[in-house]
């Protein structure tokens, strides 16, 4: 089957070859031929829906956007149906969009862990400073740091733009997620200085465009677990764009909305982690479409929960890392002395995951060293990167999907 799906992924790439007219100058005329394919591009355009949906469902949504939809009317068809668009999605490789810290000279690389921890970087595409809170079926939720934190919703292989209603709070805590019992693409955001939560729909009618106040998670603001003071709300982790996850700095629970309810509820710790330690400094990252809960309580190991079952509140422990049998490879001329020998574990804090969940993305509390651990080789190494101070890691996979049925 692999040799099947190369050659398809190859003859995809001849036939948008085909759409291109080939110039050919003939210095002893003085002239330009052109050379016109458009009779095979015919032949092709001929072939069963069945064949080219095969074929065509394999392209990366960016070169079918750019590219396919251009060669002729019966593929801009195929690629526009909604049952094309969920199928080429669930073939788009996720990728981490990583940025720097630095505020005012923010770099920002979509980047692919592959086995041997090879790294391929590409840039997304972003013509200005912006920094990202999300990745939703393609769509990337960002905010300009110099224009008070205005939110724009953007699809980097579509080149789709779209700004909700402006966001009268500079510092919040925000997600794009999708509601699937009404087809509807919501913005929900924490405004941290009035501790309000809001939800903005993004695919009404421009005269119903307006940011929605939902209810509090917490009856009395007193039973907050964390000091208002000095709490500072961080991103939720946004599962499959349909649950998201809020760390509230609780040794029992976190804060979950599903959107298409609209409603807060408490998804507590998995019940056999007898003791958070008192920092109540655990992780909540996405692995694999799953909340993962990753505690590390020594030195010496670390937990990887999953919650396989969310109505049920199903958790199961699926890895446990243990430093003694870690194989640590420190990298050639590293002129580092944090990377010359593994960190110890309780230094460390899951940021995100990679290749379904495999590879877990570590960073180091006490300085800007990030590494990279297999789950299934037991190796852990540092993560190498033309950036410094990375501080954002978000799952991303390129889509054609639509806000609107009316935007194209």
């Amino acid at each position: 089957m692999g040799d099947i799906e190369i050659d398809d992924i190859e003859f995809a790439r001849q036939m948008l070859s085909l759409k291109e007219n080939k110039y050919e100058e003939n210095k002893s005329r003085g002239m330009k031929q052109v050379v016109n394919k458009s009779h095979k591009i015919s032949t092709l355009s001929n072939l069963p829906d069945g064949i080219s949906f095969n074929i065509l469902v394999k392209i990366p949504p960016k070169d079918i956007h750019k590219y396919v939809m251009r060669v002729c009317k019966s593929w801009k068809e195929i690629v526009s149906e909604g049952f094309f668009i969920e199928q080429n999605f669930m073939e788009s490789k996720t990728e981490l969009v990583i940025q720097s810290g630095l505020v005012w000279r923010m770099k920002t690389k979509l980047i692919e862990i592959r086995k041997e921890f090879e790294c391929e970087s590409r840039e997304v595409g972003l013509n200005k400073l912006r920094k990202i809170h999300s990745s939703c079926d393609g769509f990337l939720l960002m905010s300009e740091p110099g224009n008070n934190g205005m939110l724009q919703i953007i699809n980097p292989a579509t080149k789709f733009f779209r700004c909700p209603s402006h966001c009268q709070h500079k510092a919040c805590s925000a997600a794009l997620a999708f509601d699937s019992s009404t087809k509807q693409y919501k913005v929900v955001h924490v405004v941290t200085d009035s501790y309000g939560f809001e939800i903005f729909n993004v695919s009404s009618a421009d005269d119903e465009l307006h940011w929605k106040r939902v209810s509090s998670p917490w009856e009395d603001l007193n039973d907050r677990p964390f000091n208002p003071v000095k709490f500072h709300w961080k991103n939720p982790v946004s599962i499959n764009g349909r649950i998201l996850h809020w760390y509230v700095d609780s040794a029992e629970y976190f804060i979950t909305m599903q959107v298409k309810e609209e409603k807060f509820s408490r998804t507590y710790l998995p019940e056999r982690v007898k003791e958070i330690n008192k920092t109540k400094d655990y992780a909540l990252v996405e692995l694999d479409g799953f909340l993962s809960f990753i505690n590390c309580d020594s030195e010496k190991s670390m937990d990887v929960w999953i919650l396989e079952d969310f109505r049920r509140k199903v958790w199961s422990k699926k890895h446990t890392i243990v430093a003694e049998l870690t194989n640590y490879i420190c990298p050639y001329k590293s002129s580092r002395q944090d990377e010359r020998r593994m960190p110890r574990f309780w230094n460390l804090v899951a940021v995100a995951g990679a290749r379904n969940g495999e590879v877990l993305i570590l960073a180091h509390k006490k300085n800007s060293s990030v590494f990279i651990y297999d789950t299934k080789s037991k190796v852990m190494k540092p993560f190498s990167s033309n950036m410094r101070r990375l501080e954002s890691f978000v799952p991303h996979k390129d889509g054609l999907f639509r806000i609107m049925k009316s935007i194209a």
